[in-house]
Formats: structure tokens, sequence, C-alpha cells
């Protein structure tokens, strides 16, 4: 273990958390300390044996034996699920990352720290951020950029397309959730009321690549700016999404519609390329987490 690693648990075998899990192994700031299901012979628990120190199986309850060894837990289970899972996280002690659609923890988008007052980082070391959906993530650098450089904003649309073969059972369960959370993002970043998020679960093959369309009805804007705007963005975003690219440019769609579609392209750590809604949301989480823990660090060391 190296000296300041960050010492985390993935909660929930899932597409999701299995993804996580690989791609936290690959990152020397973390150590993954436990991966948590509820059935010991999960296939997501299994793939991890000999990797994982603690794999356990009784859910979160299984952490509080060893709840002093982790700084904080990633929640890859359910929106149904995560309101116990942060009662438990505030017993322990510890941070959560939430990736289900609860809306329980602060919205967070992590390449908007700085750039959005509405993005700020939590002074608490048992502080919850909420990732929202994958159709929040990427869609939130294009509402941002709309939102920044145009006038008279009145509607918004968010419409994302993923593989079916990314979406396991848990997403599946929350689609009225996702739809609300994104929706609330988008209202969020650009303080339009009438926000609408669509979200198609594609079962065509072969498995489509993950796409987000977003239309804003508006009375002006200036297409210069929010194109320098959201290269800056996506050049940042980058750094830790390597596969997401602007796959149309911002423009009118027809009279006072802006509309720019965002295309992803998975890394692979666990499902094939096509998973891009998996390295959005997980990216995002893994960089939240990380910047979390530089903040709780510098105001211990003042």
């Amino acid at each position: 273990m190296l000296m300041n690693q960050i010492r985390v648990a993935v909660l929930g075998t899932g597409n999701i958390g299995t993804d996580l899990c690989e791609r936290l192994l690959l990152d020397k700031r973390f150590i993954v300390v436990a991966f948590i299901g509820r059935r010991a012979d999960s296939k997501g628990l299994l793939r991890f044996k000999g990797r994982v120190h603690h794999l356990l199986h009784d859910g979160i309850r299984s952490l509080r034996d060893i709840g002093g060894t982790v700084d904080g837990i990633f929640d890859a289970t359910s929106a149904y699920d995560h309101p116990s899972h942060w009662e438990e996280c505030i017993k322990l002690g510890v941070w959560a990352i939430d990736l289900t659609p609860s809306k329980i923890g602060i919205p967070m988008v992590p390449t908007l720290i700085g750039r959005s007052n509405k993005f700020q980082l939590q002074n608490s070391k048992s502080a919850n951020y909420s990732m929202v959906t994958c159709g929040g993530q990427s869609s939130a650098p294009v509402i941002f950029a709309f939102s920044k450089y145009s006038k008279g904003l009145r509607e918004v649309e968010v419409s994302s397309s993923i593989a079916s073969l990314s979406a396991g059972p848990a997403t599946r369960l929350n689609i009225d959730e996702y739809i609300n959370s994104t929706e609330n993002l988008t209202t969020l970043i650009s303080g339009i009321e009438k926000s609408k998020a669509i979200l198609v679960v594609n079962p065509s093959t072969p498995p489509v690549m993950m796409r987000t369309t977003v239309q804003m009805l508006v009375k002006r804007a200036n297409l210069d700016g929010i194109r320098v705007e959201l290269e800056e963005l996506v050049k940042e975003i980058r750094r830790f999404v390597p596969g997401y690219e602007i796959s149309v440019a911002p423009h009118f769609s027809s009279k006072g519609i802006l509309s720019a579609t965002i295309k992803i392209t998975g890394a692979g750590h666990y499902l094939p390329s096509y998973a891009g809604n998996l390295d959005i949301i997980n990216a995002a989480a893994v960089e939240t987490a990380n910047l979390h823990d530089s903040q709780i660090k510098s105001l211990v060391s003042r």
C-alpha cells in the first residue's frame, strides 16, 4: 500500500460496480479494501477473488467489522437502497459517492467545479456526492456551455441512448428515478424549470455506442462562445474519460433550437467499448472522490 492512498469499498456487484472496481484497481491513488454484494456466489464477487482483500456478501452491514479501514464508499446499488446505505455511512464516519439516482447527495459534476458556484466540494469527511446519472454527466458540459452563451432560455431536452447489454437490473428498475434526477441536474445548471430527460435502452445488435443529445430552446446564442467553452470542457473531461467526444457540433437544428450530440466510447474495463455509460459516471465518481479526499487533507493540514 502506498502512502496517502484513498481506502475505499465498492457496494454493488452489477455492471456499474464491477466496472468501477476494475477502474479503481488500476488507479494508484486508491486501494480497494472491500467489494460488497449480497450473494457469496455473485459473479461480480468471484471475479475479484485474490484481487480484493475483503469480498463481502452481507450488504453494507458487512463493513461494520472493517469500517475503520475505509475512507469512503462508492454505492453502485439502487436508488431504493441508498438511503439505508447512507445512514450506515454516517455511523461509520465515511463519505459516500452515490452512483444511484436517489438524489440524496449533493449533485456533482467534477469538470464544473470552479466554473459554476453550483458545484462545490464539501468540507465534511462524511460527505455525500450524487453522480446523478450517465445522461446527466454526459450532458452537463453542453448544458453549461449553452446556458452561459445564450439568452432567453426556455426549454431543454436531454436524450441519451445506451446499449441494452450495458444496462443492468438496477438501471432498469430505476428508470423513473433516472429521468427525475437528470431533469433536476439540467434545471440546476441551466436555471430552466421546463426540462425533459429521455433514456433509450437500445437492444440492437451490434450494441450501440452511448450518445447524448442536448436541445435547448433559446431566443439567441453566441455559437462561437459555446464552441470555445465546450472545447475547453471536453479537453478537461478527456483527462479521465478519453472516449468523450463531440460527435455533432453545437448548431441551430431549427429556428431558436440549439443542439449538440456527445458520443462516449468506453475504456473496456469490464464491458466492451459500447458501454460508455459506465465510463462517464464511474470516471466522474473516481474524480470526485479524489478531489474530495484532497480537500479534506488540505483542511486537516492547515
